[in-house]
């Protein structure tokens, strides 16, 4: 176009706005976790504690994975990573109110901790092949923020599955055996 250019104003971004950004993404997420944890075990109690150390191997696991990947974890990557954390508490608060309900129709403990955990596999297993799925999508069609954020997501669902459907339920039967003439759970 026959128009002159005028600059009215000039910026410059230095590398530590990405520094910025990646420290406030790691506080938000500990501050986060912090109160996932003190919600958990204030309204669960025991449960919300097995809970929180079966979340605490999900992180470990998801953690693992992208290192086996050589991911870099960047500010999407740590927002999968807390979206993936809030799918994992979600899937035991799942399992939790189903062992409620069961206790609440008058079955023994291990009885409804066993019932708790086939009736709300289900519910788990569909949201997480759901949000798989969806993950799947961004990683094909996204770029890279994008794809990095797919990445941590789909490895959290995975560490997500096998802390919630495994970890916690064996910490349970663990903690069960050890306490077999328990007549109520503190859920």
């Amino acid at each position: 176009l026959p128009i002159p250019l005028r600059i009215v104003e000039e910026r410059q971004v230095g590398p530590s706005l990405g520094e910025d950004a990646i420290r406030s993404g790691i506080t938000s997420g500990i501050i986060g976790t912090v109160f996932v944890i003190l919600i958990m075990v204030l309204y669960y109690r025991t449960a919300g504690a097995l809970a929180i150390a079966a979340l605490t191997l999900y992180v470990l696991f998801t953690l693992g994975g992208l290192s086996m990947l050589d991911a870099t974890l960047t500010l999407p990557g740590l927002a999968g990573l807390v979206l993936s954390v809030g799918i994992a508490v979600d899937a035991n608060v799942l399992i939790f109110e189903r062992i409620r309900e069961e206790l609440a129709a008058g079955k023994t403990v291990r009885l409804a901790v066993d019932e708790g955990f086939k009736h709300a596999m289900s519910a788990i297993i569909d949201s997480n092949v759901t949000t798989m799925l969806t993950a799947l999508f961004l990683f094909q069609f996204g770029t890279g923020p994008v794809k990095g954020f797919a990445v941590t997501l789909i490895l959290g669902i995975a560490a997500s599955m096998v802390s919630a459907i495994f970890v916690t339920r064996t910490m349970f039967l663990i903690w069960l055996d050890r306490k077999p003439t328990m007549a109520t759970l503190s859920i």
